[in-house]
C-alpha cells in the first residue's frame, strides 16, 4: 500500500514538473516574440486598388461590414478601431461554414479555446486580411498559429450583456482587423473604402495628423489603439481614434436623448475633464445617468484638424479607464476617445501604416 502510495505521488510530481515545463517554455516564447522582428505579427496584406467594403451603417455613427463567408452567405461584423481581440460570437457557430471548419488550440499555455483561421471563413481575396498580433499566440501546443484567425470566447456574463444591447452583431473586429491597412470611412455617405494610403510627406496638411501607437524596441506595433488630438475650449485633449465607441442607454437616457435603441453612438471623456466641464459651463446640456456607465454632455463645438463640428454627446468614464486601463494599449494615457457622435461629421481616411489620419467635410 506505502509502495502505491509513492508510486501515484511520484507519478503526481512528475505530471505537475512536465506541466510547469511546458507552461514557462511557451511564457518564455512567447515573450521572446514580443520583442522579435517576426515577420509573422504583419498580415502581409496585397497592395491592391481601393475596394469599397459592403456595409451597414448605424444612425450614421457607427457600422457593421459584411463578412462575406462560404456558401454565399454574408455575417454582420461590429467595426471598433478602438476594441480588443477580433472574434465570432458563440450564437454564429451553428453557421455550417464556420463549424466546419474550427480548431483547437491553448492561449498562454493554459487556456484552452476554440478558433477559426480568417482564410477559411472569408472566401473574397480581395477582403482585407486582419493583422496577427503578438498578443495573442495560439499554440498547437508547441506551434504557434502564423495564419490570422478569429477565436470564439466563452459565453460569460460580458459577453451575454455585450450580444443583448447588439443582438444584430455575428462577429467583432476589433483593432488587428485594422492594423496593417489604410481606410476611408466615409460616415455622411455611410462608405467603407480599403487600400486608400496617406503618403508620409502629407504629414504638414492642416487636416492631417500624425497618430500615436505603442510600439516594441524595434518601433514594431504591439497595438492597434491609434491615440490623436482634439481642442475643446482651447484645451489640446488626447483621445483615442475609437469607431465602436457606443452608450449603452439607460431607460432615463433613452427618454432624454430620443433615441429608442438599447445603444447609440458615443464619444468618451474622463471625469476629471467631464467635471470641469460642468462647472466652467453649466448652461452645457447635461443628463444625468443617461448612460449606464455615467453622465453624458453635450459639447456644442469641437475642433478636430481644424474642422470645427458639434454638437458632440460625451459619455463620463472614469479617469482610471485611461491611466490604468487604455495604457496598456496605448502610446499614452489619453483622455477620451472619440467616436460617432463626432466621426459622423466627417469622411476620413486613415492609414496604419503612414500612421496619418485625415479628416475632411
Amino acid at each position: 500500500m506505502k509502495n502505491k502510495l509513492t508510486y501515484i505521488l511520484l507519478s503526481i510530481a512528475t505530471l505537475f514538473l512536465l506541466y510547469a515545463a511546458y507552461f514557462f517554455t511557451i511564457k518564455y516564447l512567447d515573450k521572446k516574440i514580443l520583442g522579435s522582428t517576426d515577420v509573422f505579427m504583419s498580415a502581409k496584406n496585397k497592395q491592391i486598388p481601393n475596394y469599397i467594403i459592403p456595409t451597414d451603417f448605424i444612425d450614421g455613427e457607427r457600422f457593421y461590414i459584411k463578412l462575406p463567408i462560404a456558401d454565399n452567405d454574408t455575417i454582420m461584423a461590429f467595426g471598433d478601431t478602438g476594441g480588443g481581440i477580433s472574434f465570432i460570437t458563440p450564437k454564429t457557430l451553428n453557421k455550417q461554414a464556420i463549424k466546419s471548419n474550427l480548431r483547437y488550440g491553448i492561449l498562454k499555455g493554459i487556456m484552452p479555446l476554440q478558433y477559426i483561421l480568417y482564410k477559411d471563413l472569408v472566401k473574397d481575396i480581395n477582403f482585407p486580411i486582419p493583422y496577427l498580433n503578438k498578443n495573442l499566440i495560439i499554440r498547437n501546443p508547441f506551434r504557434r498559429v502564423t495564419s490570422p484567425f478569429l477565436m470564439i470566447p466563452p459565453l460569460d456574463d460580458e459577453l451575454k450583456f455585450m450580444l443583448e444591447a447588439q443582438p444584430e452583431m455575428d462577429v467583432f473586429l476589433g483593432q488587428t482587423f485594422f492594423m496593417g491597412h489604410s481606410w476611408t470611412l466615409d460616415y455622411p455617405n455611410e462608405q467603407i473604402m480599403v487600400n486608400t494610403p496617406l503618403h508620409d510627406s502629407l504629414v504638414n496638411q492642416p487636416n492631417i495628423q500624425k497618430l500615436g501607437f505603442k510600439k516594441n524596441a524595434n518601433q514594431e506595433k504591439l497595438f492597434g489603439h491609434p491615440s490623436m488630438t482634439v481642442i475643446i475650449e482651447r484645451d489640446t485633449i488626447d483621445v483615442l481614434f475609437d469607431t465602436g465607441a457606443s452608450m449603452v442607454l439607460s431607460e432615463e437616457g433613452k427618454k432624454l436623448l430620443y433615441i429608442d435603441k438599447k445603444t447609440s453612438g458615443g464619444s468618451f471623456i474622463a471625469a476629471s475633464i467631464f467635471n470641469k466641464w460642468r462647472k466652467e459651463h453649466p448652461e452645457w446640456k447635461h443628463y444625468p445617468k443617461a448612460d449606464l456607465a455615467g453622465d453624458v454632455i453635450e459639447v456644442p463645438i469641437v475642433n478636430i484638424n481644424g474642422h470645427e463640428i458639434g454638437p458632440v454627446l460625451f459619455a463620463m468614464r472614469q479617469d482610471k479607464v485611461w491611466s490604468e486601463g487604455m495604457i496598456k494599449s496605448m502610446d499614452k494615457v489619453v483622455k477620451g476617445a472619440i467616436g460617432g457622435t463626432a466621426l459622423k461629421f466627417f469622411k476620413i481616411t486613415i492609414d496604419y501604416n503612414s500612421e496619418l489620419i485625415k479628416f475632411e467635410k
